[in-house]
């Protein structure tokens, strides 16, 4: 079948996907010998995705998938319809408990966030729309990883080495089963300054038709842990996921942007 395309493009969707697997980026050479594309071919297809701001180069000279690349895989019809009605429950979380409030989905072993709702105070995080963080040391990734099976996770995994991001990080296999674990029981994941010290935050899985499909989730400074801090934000955050669901359900729509 591929004798059938027309092989310029098929290697610019390649470069494309290529770089989009790789988040810290990929060099000239690593797309060149990835992809098994010559540098003279390889050099004006990248000069024009970088130019026509598909991609983007960052500091140490490595190519990066940007926001506009982004934007367009979500343009599609009905995704944006869906959207709208989780950021809606977003804003209304945020009025709330006065966090910021994000929505993601699972991309192979890493988060990918689609929808971010800031506060006015504007505290920097980690995360951001379009972004992707290891799914094992986040919130909102411990909430989608709940949706598999141990032995799915065991395959997720399956070669994978885990490295602490931060000394709360989980460094082992047994312990993150054992947490997802949990989170399954307790329909809600915590990420307790494991991705970035100093935050902490919580999340719910999104269902649709049983299936975890999203995750949403309330990160805040530890400066402004409160008791009972945790509990005000999980209330509200699952009165907006059932609102979610409840929607979805009812207008048969999907969560499906992996």
């Amino acid at each position: 079948m591929d004798s059938q395309l027309h092989k310029p493009t098929l290697r610019v969707i390649n470069v494309l996907n290529i770089v989009d697997k790789y988040e810290q980026g990929l060099t000239f050479s690593d797309i060149s010998e990835k992809l098994n594309i010559p540098k003279s071919t390889l050099s004006p297809i990248l000069k024009t995705l970088v130019e026509s701001k598909y991609l983007e180069i960052d500091e140490k000279g490595c190519y990066k998938t940007s926001f506009q690349l982004f934007q367009l895989g979500m343009s599609y019809s009905g995704h944006l319809d869906v959207m709208s009605i989780i950021r809606k429950q977003m804003e209304n979380i945020v009025d709330k408990v006065g966090e910021i409030t994000q929505f993601g989905v699972l991309i192979d072993d890493m988060v990918l966030y689609l929808e971010k709702v800031n506060t006015n105070d504007n505290i920097e995080i980690v995360s951001s729309v379009g972004k992707k963080l290891p799914a094992r040391a986040t919130g909102l990734g411990k909430a989608l990883l709940s949706g598999l099976t141990n032995e799915e996770i065991e395959k997720l995994y399956e070669g994978v080495k885990f490295t602490k991001i931060t000394e709360n990080t989980k460094d082992n296999l047994k312990d993150l089963i054992g947490e997802i674990e949990q989170v399954r029981k307790n329909g809600y994941a915590l990420d307790n300054q494991e991705i970035s010290m100093n935050m902490s935050c919580v999340a719910v899985p999104i269902k649709v038709n049983g299936k975890v499909k999203g995750a949403m989730s309330v990160t805040y400074p530890m400066f402004r842990k409160t008791e009972g801090k945790n509990e005000e934000i999980l209330d509200a955050l699952l009165y907006h996921k059932n609102i979610i669901e409840k929607i979805l359900d009812i207008q048969k729509l999907d969560i499906d942007f992996a």
